[in-house]
């Protein structure tokens, strides 16, 4: 765990509020397209607010860049973009799986090529679709935290990296950071020591080793700002809401994170929320097919997705009654599932 200089004081949020909202993307070559839809979703919702927008990863396509981002941006003048291509040998040499790429490790590196001049920092995944307005979050009082983000309440083994079952662990697909808090505590070197002694034994990685490192330096907030297309599938007690909240946030969710292998690019009639990435592509321009259903599986499983949407109770009693091990594991489920 960090441990902790004096706190400086807090940026006014009434001097965030005039400052432009720094967004940073960190992706390769393939995810560059996904980056440009997120993109155009933050600029849809945010219409007239001032960006500064950051899209860093390795050796990143200049024509490729132009192709996708000239026309997110091509009538925004509030909008400032910067092309951070970093050489591969700048990054950590720390282990990949096939979901997790070299370029994530990028948003570690942020301090190396974000403009001192700012206070904030958010990263956002490529993966994600911004719904609202991004005011609310970006101006978040973080009291000392090193960062804001949203509890992520499908990691069940905490144990695992010394948690206890109820101890609040981040999901890093959206980080509201304080740079000054976060360069005055040397999270940088301090990530990738313990990333490097420990990677080996962590499952989610720089997600695990974010978590451990910053253990009690973290702002915790509302799930609308991170929501999981598998949060519309649980019970509202599984996410720590009332059914009125639930009902509300399940609705209509601030931030989209479309998490687990299942994208709406690749396997749109398996997530909620394909329409508003559909939507959000259209947007900005970009040729996105949805997937469609091909197989008896494909078609069983597009059913099975309407089922979960439309009668998410009956739908997780029957899961209850035909796989209770899974049910339990999924649902901590009980007699109010």
């Amino acid at each position: 765990m960090l441990q902790t200089p004096s706190r400086p004081t807090p940026h006014p949020t009434n001097d965030l509020a005039h400052a432009p909202i720094c967004v940073l993307l960190c992706v390769d070559s393939a995810y560059l397209p996904q980056a440009g839809i997120t993109l155009a979703s933050i600029l849809r919702s945010n219409p007239t607010t001032r960006f500064e927008v950051y899209i860093a990863g390795p050796n990143l396509d200049p024509k490729q860049f132009e192709a996708i981002f000239t026309p997110v941006i091509a009538n925004r003048s509030d909008v400032q973009l910067h092309r951070c291509d970093l050489d591969e040998a700048q990054l950590p040499d720390l282990p990949v799986t096939a979901h997790i790429s070299r370029s994530t490790y990028t948003r570690i590196l942020l301090d190396r090529f974000i403009a001192p001049r700012h206070a904030r920092v958010l990263y956002l995944d490529a993966d994600t679709i911004v719904c609202a307005d991004l005011t609310p979050l970006w101006t978040t009082p973080l009291d000392g935290a090193v960062l804001a983000a949203v509890r992520d309440h499908f990691r069940m083994d905490l144990a695992a990296i010394g948690f206890g079952p109820d101890e609040p662990y981040f999901n890093a697909g959206m980080l509201l950071i304080d740079m000054e808090r976060w360069r005055a505590l040397d999270c940088e070197r301090r990530v990738l020591d313990f990333l490097a002694r420990e990677i080996e034994r962590l499952t989610w990685m720089d997600q695990d080793g974010l978590n451990i490192v910053l253990r009690g330096h973290v702002r915790f907030v509302g799930l609308e700002w991170n929501f999981q297309p598998r949060c519309a599938d649980v019970p509202a007690e599984f996410l720590g809401l009332s059914p009125v909240d639930y009902a509300r946030l399940r609705a209509n969710p601030s931030l989209i994170h479309y998490t687990t292998s299942y994208k709406p690019w690749n396997a749109s009639f398996r997530v909620h929320y394909s329409d508003a990435f559909f939507s959000a592509a259209q947007s900005a321009g970009t040729d996105f097919a949805r997937a469609r259903p091909r197989t008896f599986k494909d078609y069983l499983m597009q059913a099975k997705t309407w089922m979960r949407w439309h009668f998410p109770r009956g739908f997780r009693r029957v899961r209850q009654a035909f796989k209770p091990e899974a049910a339990a594991q999924m649902y901590r489920a009980g007699p109010g599932i």
